[in-house]
């Protein structure tokens, strides 16, 4: 009997020290957090691109969970007690508001020019040809007009007497070969005189010919100068000459005053018989 008590005292000793009594059990706690960064950008164009604006992390809130051990008797073994998952409350991020884009002002549509046509351009007018002159036809002689007497000068003559003499200026001239106004070439050497405008009238011509028809071509006159005489024909018509003046050829005006000299003097002149 007291070999049995102390066989049960060793026995129950053993499961005393065996057991594990007033010790707490290793508990592994796990917990899983996750975090969302939402990012947002605004790209523009032709703008300055806007920086990206990270959201605080989201806050979370975990309500805290007791583990309970449960320590059986003495007499059992504990079982593991299960790791219970952990209770987590997602908190959404709060939401940046997305920046306002900046409204890009419209180009301003100014009417564009209407299109300015450019001219036609004009044609050159085409040359005009000249038209070749006519051939200038020959001079029809006039009608012959009337002739009219002139009356002689009413100066009396400063010499040699007698009805049909004139005085007036005496001059040289040079025909040179050229035509007279009773249309004859006349030259230096030969004895011929120019009547003055008034003394000569006017110019008449043949209808038929054309030849000059004043009463006084062909005439012959003669000049009296200190002493000297010239005879000489009336074959042209002094323009520069006034009332009984007269013109006359080199030839004429050397016999008449024995000089070559160019001058003015005073003589008369009367029809030649």
């Amino acid at each position: 009997m007291k070999t049995s008590s102390v066989l049960a005292s060793v026995l129950f000793g053993s499961f005393a020290v065996a057991a594990p009594f007033d010790k707490r059990a290793l508990v592994t706690k796990t917990e899983v957090v996750v975090e969302t960064v939402v990012v947002y950008t605004t790209i523009y164009e032709d703008e300055p691109v806007a920086q990206a604006t990270n959201t605080p992390a989201g806050a979370f809130y975990e309500q805290p969970k007791v583990s309970s051990v449960v320590i059986s008797s003495a007499t059992q073994i504990p079982a593991a007690t299960p790791v219970p998952s952990p209770s987590s409350v997602y908190v959404a991020p709060s939401q940046a508001p997305a920046p306002t884009p900046t409204p890009v002002p419209a180009a301003s549509s100014s009417p564009s020019p209407a299109p300015v046509e450019s001219p036609k351009p004009v044609e050159s007018p085409k040359p005009i040809e000249t038209p070749k002159p006519a051939p200038t036809p020959s001079p029809v002689a006039p009608a012959p007009a009337p002739v009219s007497s002139v009356a002689p000068p009413s100066n009396p003559p400063s010499t040699g007497g007698g009805a049909g003499e004139f005085s007036g200026d005496i001059t040289i001239y040079e025909p040179n070969g050229a035509a007279g106004a009773c249309g004859t070439n006349l030259g230096n050497e030969e004895f011929v005189v120019a009547l003055s405008k008034d003394a000569w009238g006017a110019s008449t011509y043949d209808r038929m010919t054309g030849a000059a028809t004043n009463k006084w071509c062909g005439q012959k006159i003669t000049a009296f100068y200190n002493g000297r005489t010239v005879t000489a024909t009336i074959m042209d018509m002094c323009p520069g000459c006034s009332g009984s003046d007269i013109d006359l050829s080199p030839a004429a005006w050397r016999q008449l005053t024995g000089s070559d000299e160019k001058t003015r003097y005073k003589a008369t002149w009367s029809k030649a018989s």
